[in-house]
């Protein structure tokens, strides 16, 4: 939890050395995250191996060509949708292009403190 203890005071600026680490430990989170998500898509892109899913899917009509794992997720999420899962149902708006977010930001301004503890008497 925050407090005056673990805070740095708004005029602290990083060293070069701080700068360059930070960057450094950036870096290298970014490049895992990018391989994390080339690695998502391979696999959502392998053919469906399930000889019974690649059933359902073709009970479903859907070509054989096109049985890949993101389709068979794709394929469930519909049908959780469809039981009435809220969050089914708003996931795959969004990824029908349905459902557009709306961001709204606002400016608050904090409240002027009663008692500056940082300030001493």
């Amino acid at each position: 939890m925050a407090n005056e203890q673990n805070l740095r005071p708004a005029e602290y600026k990083l060293s070069v050395e701080e700068a360059k680490k930070g960057g450094i430990n950036s870096g290298k989170a970014r490049r895992k995250r990018k391989t994390l998500a080339q690695i998502g898509d391979m696999i959502g892109g392998l053919d469906i191996k399930s000889e019974k899913n690649r059933d359902i899917l073709r009970d479903a009509g859907i070509a054989d060509e096109d049985m890949i794992n993101d389709v068979g997720m794709l394929f469930r999420l519909n049908l959780n949708a469809q039981k009435g899962d809220a969050k089914a149902i708003e996931l795959l708006s969004k990824l029908r292009g349905q459902f557009k977010e709306q961001h709204t930001v606002e400016t608050i301004e904090p409240p002027t403190p009663l008692y500056d503890a940082r300030k001493k008497k």
